[in-house]
């Protein structure tokens, strides 16, 4: 009987470490799945500021040509003038 019993011990500590075994397992897979997705979330949001970087310059590039155009329109306006 005493066999009996140590022998069901035995089996229940080796399905028990199958268990753990199988959930650090998974725990190692989330971990993996979390900086993996930690490193997509990190490059979307460079690539989100490099986009606004770029809109923000594109902005300052079409303001300074507006500004050139308007100040072109006021020579050739007082040149005008100027001439009549």
């Amino acid at each position: 009987k005493a066999h009996k019993i140590e022998r069901q011990d035995d089996e229940f500590k080796t399905e028990d470490n199958k268990r753990r075994t199988e959930a650090l397992k998974i725990a190692r897979q989330d971990d993996e799945f979390k900086t993996e997705d930690n490193k997509r979330r990190a490059k979307a949001h460079k690539i989100e500021r490099q986009d606004d970087e770029f809109k923000t310059e594109d902005n300052k590039r079409r303001t300074e040509a507006l500004k050139i155009a308007r100040q072109d329109d006021e020579f050739k306006t007082e040149d005008n003038k100027r001439r009549a």
